[in-house]
């Protein structure tokens, strides 16, 4: 981009701004696509409709020193690399759009200018919150879960070693899907909470904004104007989604905000929840545009940041979201969406650690990935159960971000993969101090890609599957099936291996061992302390235990379950 571009650029609606991408310029951003590729030209990006779906930001930063963003909440078409034209074309679909840029001598100096507009960093999460190993019922028991069994799972977790302060309480508590009341399921959910903060466990509640036609509450709330009404007048504009057809309910309305403000504080302050685990706002999850009559119409990727707002007010830092659009700003967690078990960039443990990367860029650092190892069977009953190898590759990666996440249960899998499994989780616990200094001070984002780190290295620019964790440590994930070594390039200054204190220049492409477990992690050498104390957590797992090939477990998670056999 030309030195001498103007601040913004205007775009009328159905204007398009086409970029073409010079020689060795790399392109990130976006944030959610199925495909996830890092840089992004390394694949390609084809939205024709481009509004909020998972976590995303209409921002998009290329090594070249600038970043743009569309200051929208309308509907835009996105194309990056379509078959390889290096090509970065954006449509304004509906509306006027401005679009902002920020430069600097380099893609660092201009990323913080962004940052810094848009209103990050939040406020910082407590250490302990930064070291945690959530635990969520999905895959465990994902629409056969009890009060019984919920305390099970944390009797489990807790005879397992596991430093996990929360769990999740996922799909299936309610009595129906938007009634924000236990099912018959939870005959005393005041003395289940009890239970579990007496066990040293907060609870989180599963919460959607969508009330199913055949919810006790659907006419009631359509009457008084919470749900988002159709604008033939005629009752509420419905929707179709997961969980079947439903009523969306309307935050941008006095009843719809007093509604679910009023539920949420009725389980926080009685019941005794102390968060929530928000799905939904996506474009695709509301009534079509042309049957809706919003109260105020708040744009096809302004609903989520809406539904945010209400749930921040309520409990922040205590709820996490895998929606956003133009949220950065707000005291919630990010979670990556549901990830499929198996190990490609589509949508699979490569793509995590990409798309990780994307995200800490756009401003949602504050990341959950999703649950480890991805969403098992329940998108597809009957797909392979995932491999103990792919368990510990999957819990490796995550134990170097802000937040784990367990949910299909380690210990159904044989003693060296549980062993690296909680090995880790209680790793990441002891980096909660680190992870808190680090987000206290941060004019970065704290998982970093490497060229944070020297931003005149031309190499570091392409490398997908390494990334910082702040400013001290790298990790290098194992994303291959079978690999037992890895190439590292480390940036540079003096890094040491956090396994065998083995000293390395960087700058130099490392050929380093990778068994499993084993991943490679490295610190800056003059940070002895913050090496000391994970080669004290990494000696305490046993490397090479787990082979590749081998799944252990028999566990089912699919959907469609019946407990009442297998307990």
């Amino acid at each position: 981009m030309a030195t001498d571009a103007p601040d913004c650029i205007e775009l009328a609606a159905g204007d398009t701004f086409r970029l073409a991408l010079a020689a060795g310029e790399h392109w990130y951003g976006h944030g959610f696509n199925h495909q996830q590729p890092y840089p992004l030209e390394s694949g390609e990006i084809s939205a024709d409709v481009f509004a909020v779906n998972n976590i995303q930001s209409p921002a998009w930063m290329s090594s070249a020193g600038f970043v743009l963003l569309a200051e929208t909440v309308e509907r835009l078409g996105v194309r990056l690399n379509v078959g390889g034209n290096r090509l970065f074309e954006l449509t304004a679909l509906d509306a006027p759009v401005r679009i902002r840029i920020f430069r600097g001598h380099n893609l660092p100096e201009a990323h913080q200018q962004f940052l810094q507009y848009i209103g990050w960093p939040p406020p910082t999460p407590t250490s302990a919150q930064l070291g945690e190993s959530l635990f969520c019922t999905w895959t465990e028991y994902p629409r056969c879960v009890t009060q019984e069994r919920l305390l099970q799972f944390a009797r489990d977790i807790r005879a397992h070693g596991y430093p996990c302060t929360t769990i999740i309480l996922d799909d299936r508590w309610e009595s129906c899907f938007g009634e924000l009341a236990f099912a018959d399921d939870f005959p005393d959910p005041v003395a289940l909470v009890q239970q579990l903060r007496a066990w040293g466990f907060a609870l989180w509640l599963w919460v959607t904004p969508f009330v199913n036609k055949e919810a006790n509450n659907f006419s009631a709330l359509a009457a008084a104007g919470a749900l988002v009404p159709h604008i033939d007048g005629q009752g509420p504009a419905l929707l179709r989604w997961w969980g079947g057809t439903a009523g969306l309910v309307d935050v941008t309305a006095p009843a719809g905000q007093e509604w679910l403000r009023s539920r949420l504080h009725y389980l926080r302050d009685v019941i005794g929840v102390t968060g929530f685990k928000i799905d939904g706002g996506d474009f695709k999850y509301q009534p079509a545009p042309d049957m809706a009559a919003w109260h105020c119409p708040p744009g096809p990727s302004g609903y989520s940041d809406a539904l945010l707002a209400l749930f921040e007010e309520i409990a922040p830092l205590h709820c996490e979201t895998r929606t956003a659009w133009l949220s950065q700003r707000r005291s919630i967690l990010w979670r990556q969406g549901g990830k499929d078990s198996h190990w490609g960039l589509d949508n699979g443990l490569a793509a995590m650690v990409t798309l990780a990367q994307q995200l800490a860029l756009l401003g949602y650092d504050l990341l959950i990935p999703d649950m480890i190892p991805g969403r098992v069977q329940t998108m597809v009953a009957d797909m392979p159960l995932p491999t103990d190898e792919l368990f510990v590759r999957w819990t490796e990666a995550t134990a170097f971000l802000p937040m784990m996440q367990f949910s299909y249960a380690p210990w159904h899998y044989a003693a060296p993969t549980q062993a690296a499994a909680v090995g880790y989780a209680q790793l990441h616990a002891s980096l909660g101090e680190y992870l808190h200094a680090q987000s206290q001070q941060r004019t970065a984002p704290l998982v970093r890609p490497l060229w944070y780190a020297d931003p005149d290295d031309a190499a570091l620019y392409t490398i997908p599957d390494a990334f910082l964790l702040g400013s001290d440590i790298l990790a290098a994930p194992v994303v291959t099936e079978g690999a037992v070594s890895r190439n590292v390039y480390l940036p540079r200054g003096q890094w040491r291996d956090a396994w065998t204190g083995v000293e390395y220049a960087g700058g130099l492409l490392v050929n380093h061992p990778a068994p499993c477990p084993g991943i490679p992690i490295f610190v800056r050498t003059e940070q002895m302390e913050l090496y000391e104390l994970l080669h004290s957590a990494l000696c305490r797992i046993a490397r090479a235990s787990v082979s590749s090939g081998v799944t252990t477990t028999t566990y089912s998670a699919g959907l469609d379950r019946d407990l009442t056999v297998t307990g």
